[in-house]
């Protein structure tokens, strides 16, 4: 559901002959799902396996692993969109981030992120009932994904202002009434998105 809104983000824009970057962009299904062909799509991953399939995909694909210090390999202003999913809460760094993307955007260059709701529904019923709301105390635990930002709505929002992006879209994907996802509602995140699994926001440089 969270990719399917993003790409609703991506295909209301009505890009033609643009650039197009998807940061983490692993096999390239994302950028492969964007309605109008007709733009320039490139993607990054640290994953050999990813950047071949989304060459075969024919996406202009670079492995690139942000480590906090190096730019990304494109020119400023290049990019008219750029989308950046479940990645900014693996950033030590979240301002070098923002403002390496902020650096390949054009002016009025949109940008589509997403990152896990820390504030989630059934994140404030496990706090409540003492118990840990999903986080990750250590990269050696079983099942840790490399999580160290956890964001709200509101400090996300922060975030992105701080960095001169002007909020233009906020989503979310689905209320989840069970840590396996099987109960869940998409109607109430529209209702109470500040509840939703996931924060979903298109933001303007």
């Amino acid at each position: 559901m969270r990719i399917k809104i993003m790409l609703s983000m991506v295909d209301s824009l009505n890009l033609k002959e643009k650039n197009i970057l998807d940061i983490g962009c692993c096999d390239g299904t994302f950028l492969s799902l964007v309605k109008n062909r007709d733009n320039n799509f490139c993607g990054l991953d640290a994953s050999e396996w990813g950047i071949e399939k989304a060459q075969k995909k024919g996406i202009s694909s670079t492995k690139f692993f942000f480590n906090d210090t190096d730019k990304l390999p494109y020119a400023d202003n290049f990019f008219d969109a750029a989308v950046a999913g479940e990645i900014i809460e693996h950033i030590y760094d979240t301002d070098f981030f923002l403002e390496e993307i902020s650096r390949v955007l054009k002016h009025g260059g949109k940008l589509i992120l997403s990152t896990p709701n820390i504030a989630s529904l059934g994140r404030r019923i496990y706090l409540l009932l003492g118990r840990d709301p999903l986080t990750e105390v250590s990269p050696n635990e079983a099942g840790s994904v490399g999580h160290i930002r956890y964001f709200t709505k509101k400090n996300l929002a922060q975030l992105l202002k701080k960095h001169n992006f002007n909020l233009l879209e906020e989503k979310s994907d689905c209320v989840n009434f069970s840590n396996d996802g099987k109960m869940q509602s998409g109607v109430l995140a529209k209702i109470f998105p500040g509840w939703g699994a996931s924060i979903i926001v298109m933001a303007e440089k």
